[in-house]
Order: C-alpha cells, then structure tokens, then sequence
C-alpha cells in the first residue's frame, strides 16, 4: 500500500490504460466503490444526496456515481460548480449516459431558477467531486465561497478521491477545502493526505482498489509504503527476530545507555524503561557518579556504571565495547562534554542510535558524522531536522519528504524524521525506501516520547534486528502503543510518556 503525488497517480493511471484497462472502466470502479461507501452508512433509499461537480474527471466520478446511486432509488440532485466551456471529455461521456438512463435527469447550477432552491435545501449527504487531484493552483474567490459555504451546510460530507481545495501532494489549501467526514481515496493515498492540512480536513480516509495495474509502482521513485496496523501486524514476524525460549539475559543483547554531566536524567530513565520492556536483556547506563543513587533508585534492573570527568574518554570506550548498541542523546546537554561524547562514540565501530541532544550536537558540525565508522539511525524532530539542514523548521516542514531523502543519501544514514505522521527513510546500498507511519495520535505529543521511541529502537537492534528493521518496527510499536491507549480524546489528552512505555508490547 502506497502514498502517491498527484503527479505518480496520474501516471499510474495512465500506465493502467495503457495496458489496456480503459479510463472509463476505472471510473466505474471508483464509483461503484464510493456508492458502496455510501449504502454501508446510509441504507434508507430515502437519503437525500447533494452531488457538487466540477468539470474535471473529478466531477465525472461524481456523475458516474450519481447515476448509480439513482438507479439504487436513493434522491439525488447533482449541482455543477465549474467552467461549461472546459469539460473533459469523460465528463461529457458520463453526463451522457446519466442523461440516456434517466429522460427525467436535471443538473442544477447551470442559471436555472432553481439553481439556489436545490443548494440550500438541507441533504442528509453532501458528496464533493469539484476538484480532484489535479489541482495545483489558487481558484480565486468565487470557488472558496462557494466551497467555504458547503462546509456551513448540515449533513456527512464525502470527498470524491481528494477534498476539493487540497493539493494532492503537500497538503496545501488552495484558498479554501471541502472538509470531509470521509474521503474514498481511488487507487492509493495521497501524500497531500497526511501532510499540511491533510489529517484535519480529510476526516476518515476509505482506500478503494479501482484496478490500478500493481507492475507499474516500480517505475515509481517518490512512492511512500504506508504505515499501518494491518502492515504491523502482517510483517512484523516476518521482520524481527523470534524470542527463543532457551536462553538467558545475553541471548536478547544489551543497550547502553550515554548520560552527560548535566543531564535531564529523566530521557535517560524513560529511554531505559523502554529498551527493557521492547526485551534486550540488559540495560547498562553510562553515567557520572552523581547519578549513580538515582538510577539505582528509579530503574532497579539497570546495570550502572559510573565515570569521572578526568577519564570520561577512557572509561567511554570500555562502556561501549561492553554492550551491543548505543543510544545517545536523550537528556544529553550541548556542552563540553557533550561534544566529547559524540565525536568519540561516532569514531567508534559500533553500532548506535543517536537522538535529541546529540543530533544537535552533530548540526553545529556535521564533518565527524560524515566521516564516522559508527554505523547508526538517527531520529530527529522536524526541528532538529532543520537544524541538521541548517534550514528554517518551516521549510523542513513543507517539504519533509525532500529534505528526508537528500539527507539520507548524503550521509548514508537511515532515518527518522518525526511529526504526526512519521516519514522515515531506509537505506540498503544505494536502493533507498520511504516509509510514512500513520500509527499513533496526538497523545504522542508529549514530553519524553521520543526518548521512548529511541530506548524501543536501540532494544530491537540490541537483540540482533537489522538496524533499518528495527527502525521501522520501532517507529510502528511506538505508535501502536499510543493506539492501544486511545479510547477517546481524554485519553490522548492525559497520555504521558510512561504510559507508553507500558503498552509496547
């Protein structure tokens, strides 16, 4: 399953009719999959049904599926929003058919006296087929009143493929969007869906398979996999390494765990938890002296192993030989000591995760991770990420997927870049992946959650995953466990980090 541009989709299309499936076929089946829709939600033939069209193939599906709908029983006015002279070709073909069907037909908004009667009477549905996925530009005023007034209007709103007034692929408005209850996606989803404003105006999202020839995604570079809990839970065998039942604590590896001198104890403590309830074996944390009464204290089963200032370098290098991966950056502040941390545990052969403090670090100078022996995956907010790219996190944030994949391939690293919804990027030699994780919620947004994400990754690494699988599956499990806890929006609200540590797994 894929998140497609509006550029990759009409390609896919046309690759779809091009091997012979013709265009009008395609359409049949989107609308007879958003009609379904429509009879699950609303099997009373007295639902009364508002269809907006423009005079795109948008407003053609909606046609098609107003026909259908008409032949169901079901009462149903169709309204045209658009340009007479600039009708495509498909909807003049649809209009045709519907016209043919029924002598009786009339579509409204064409100067009609009529016309404001038939749009301000109340429908139990509202069915938005304005714009599709082709929209690129700003429409101008009259569209966004009109737009802006079906959204006063009463009744359950479905969008046609894509909210009229949301580009496709950024998620933009085009001065004004449809807001859907829900929106029957033909073929694949959109990236524009999860990206911008996407998540808040497109309501629940219902994929439709129209027929779309599968052999055609590979010729598709910008293909984003999606994410969900059917991939989890379908792959997820597949991907990590089972818990045999004969072993002992080293069987399922151990993490260690970096503090600095000045450090907020508590990332540490949470990424810790994490690691261990994700099942490495052991947790080792690297710390000063200080803090050694506190981690006894707060997480009795970790290993602690205390350092001095004066032999930091020494003792850095024992502690990390020691364990199986490193995780780095919870907590951690920007100082002196800091820095040192970082560029000796980069120059090192072995295998880390590098988060928060330490990404920070690394922006102010990027030639050490560049030429590190370290090999890694690293895990920054959008923020960090901007820092990273020495780029304003408004920017980054518009154009996530972009600045993901430059990143990545530039400094071979595979990554992270966390937000609502996650885009995270796999390299395997020169074949790189994109991934859009559409688990979890807005309980996520709360402080030490990532250092949840990152103790949970570095745990799966620790017991002998693949560094890019157990980014992927971490990244999924983190958001997954948000998802076991949301039984309402109060409990998205009261969610904390803790908590999410407790249903990983």
């Amino acid at each position: 399953m894929y998140a497609l541009t509006a550029k990759a989709m009409s390609y896919m299309d046309e690759y779809t009719i091009d091997k012979g499936i013709s265009g009008a076929v395609l359409m049949e089946n989107a609308a007879g999959g958003l009609v379904d829709e429509i009879i699950a939600r609303y099997p009373d033939k007295d639902t009364e049904i508002l269809v907006v069209v423009g005079h795109g193939n948008n407003g053609a599906d909606g046609l098609c599926a107003a026909r259908w709908l008409l032949h169901l029983g079901y009462i149903v006015n169709v309204y045209f929003v658009g340009d007479r002279s600039k009708v495509s070709r498909a909807f003049t073909d649809q209009l045709r058919v519907l016209t043919s069907m029924s002598k009786s037909f009339r579509m409204y908004g064409l100067g009609s006296h009529d016309d404001m009667k038939v749009l301000q009477q109340r429908y139990d549905v509202i069915v938005d087929g304005i714009f599709g996925i082709g929209l690129n530009r700003r429409f101008g005023a009259n569209f966004a009143k009109f737009i802006e007034y079906l959204n006063t209007k009463s009744g359950f709103k479905i969008a046609i493929d894509i909210p009229s007034g949301l580009n496709a692929t950024t998620g933009g408005i085009m001065d004004a969007v449809f807001k859907a209850d829900l929106t029957v996606a033909f073929g694949n989803y959109k990236t524009g869906m999860f990206f911008g404003a996407g998540r808040a105006v497109t309501g629940e999202v219902k994929l439709i398979d129209i027929g779309i020839i599968k052999s055609g995604y590979a010729l598709i570079e910008d293909k984003l996999y999606i994410c969900d809990r059917d991939f989890l839970e379908d792959t997820r065998h597949l991907a990590l390494i089972p818990r045999e039942e004969r072993s002992h604590k080293g069987t399922f590896g151990s993490v260690g765990i970096v503090v600095g001198p000045n450090a907020m104890m508590g990332a540490s403590m949470l990424a810790a938890k994490a690691a261990y309830r994700c099942g490495c074996g052991l947790v080792k944390v690297f710390c000063p002296n200080k803090y050694v009464g506190y981690f006894n204290v707060a997480i009795p089963e970790t290993v602690v192993v205390p350092y001095k200032n004066d032999d930091i370098s020494g003792a850095m290098t024992e502690f990390a030989k020691s364990v199986d991966v490193v995780l780095v950056g919870p907590g951690l502040k920007e100082d002196s000591t800091g820095r040192i941390l970082v560029k000796q545990l980069l120059a090192m052969d072995i295998k880390m995760v590098i988060d928060a403090g330490a990404l920070n670090i690394i922006s102010k100078n990027l030639k050490p991770f560049r030429k590190r022996r370290a090999k890694c995956v690293i895990t920054p907010h959008v923020g960090e990420m901007a820092r990273l790219c020495d780029e304003d996190s408004k920017v980054v944030d518009k154009n996530k997927i972009g600045f993901i994949r430059k990143f990545s391939e530039r400094y071979s690293v595979s990554m992270v870049v966390k937000s609502d919804v996650s885009l995270i990027s796999l390299l395997s030699g020169s074949d790189q992946r994109l991934f859009l994780n559409i688990l979890g919620n807005s309980g996520l947004a709360t402080a030490g959650s990532g250092d949840v994400l990152a103790g949970t990754i570095a745990s799966l690494i620790a017991q002998g995953n693949s560094l890019n699988n157990s980014l992927l599956y971490g990244v999924m499990i983190h958001g997954n466990a948000a998802d076991k806890l949301d039984t309402g929006e109060d409990s998205r609200r009261k969610m904390m980090a803790s908590d999410i540590v407790d249903k990983l797994f």
